[in-house]
């Protein structure tokens, strides 16, 4: 009967998130900020969890064949919503910087943002959501197939795999050459932690995720100010004037502190418990 309780509870935490994210597609054309970053942290979900059951299974397996089918249909909307969400904190950050922005500078800003705003509108409005809600519920039913036992132990041991690649990407440099790798590893295994609280609450399991929630949440905030750092090339590129260029300088200056700050103590996190 806990098998059964396990596979129910497992079905329902996967369309959870397909429904999440099928309700956050229906807002995307609102271009805000807060949507657009739910959406992807919806995508990023899913992808993990797709690539959970591609590894479960076998090559020939139709959870394996309709997860790979799903995570190709969810390729174009996270690509171009990327790009605009780069803009998005960009916009953000200069906001709140210290640094006197010229109009110019902000309408390039938003002249940009227009642009991948259109080129993510046309991305949502490709995207076939009635075969992804089918192939979803297809999924979702086949679950019921799983040993939800022999998947816990399945899971457990990628989350100590990926700590253990987690742990020598970290000690193997002193930069931030991983830090983005890590990142994205961390989150891996944050959707894997949840899932697996889904099936029963642990107090050891609660605690580790905590961790690696707050250690991705600070690297998180280095790499808006990473990716800040490409805007800033970019308009270095679009302004030659020495008034820009001191602006753009003043700016990085500026970037390159609070990226710095963030990084110590994402290190710190990592130093202290990976």
């Amino acid at each position: 009967m806990k098998s059964k309780q396990e596979n129910i509870s497992l079905s329902s935490f996967y369309q959870e998130r397909f429904d999440s994210f099928s309700a956050r597609l229906f807002e995307a054309n609102k271009i805000d900020e807060e949507n657009i970053h739910k959406l992807r942290v919806d995508i990023k979900n899913m992808r993990s969890l797709l690539l959970l059951l591609v590894e479960y299974n076998d090559e020939t397996n139709d959870e394996t064949n309709v997860g790979m089918k799903l995570l190709k249909q969810l390729k174009g909307i996270f690509n171009s919503s990327g790009k605009l969400r780069v803009l998005q904190v960009s916009k953000a950050l200069l906001l709140k910087s210290s640094v006197n922005i010229s109009v110019d500078m902000m309408e390039f800003l938003e002249a940009e943002m227009n642009l991948f705003a259109d080129k993510f509108k046309e991305s949502v409005s490709k995207f076939d959501l009635p075969k992804f809600k089918k192939r979803g519920s297809i999924l979702c039913s086949s679950l019921a197939n799983v040993n939800a036992s022999e998947l816990t132990i399945k899971v457990d041991s990628i989350i100590h795999d990926e700590l253990e690649i987690v742990n020598k990407l970290f000690n193997s440099s002193q930069g931030e050459e991983y830090h983005h790798t890590i990142r994205k590893l961390l989150k891996l295994i944050k959707t894997f932690q949840q899932l697996l609280l889904n099936f029963e609450e642990d107090k050891g399991r609660r605690q580790a995720l905590d961790i690696v929630n707050s250690t991705e949440m600070l690297l998180g905030n280095w790499h808006d100010y990473k990716g800040m750092d490409s805007f800033l090339t970019k308009l270095d590129k679009q302004y030659s004037d020495m008034n820009s260029k001191r602006t753009l300088r003043n700016l990085r200056n500026q970037n390159n502190k609070s990226k710095l700050e963030m990084k110590s103590e994402a290190d710190k996190y990592l130093r202290n418990h990976f």
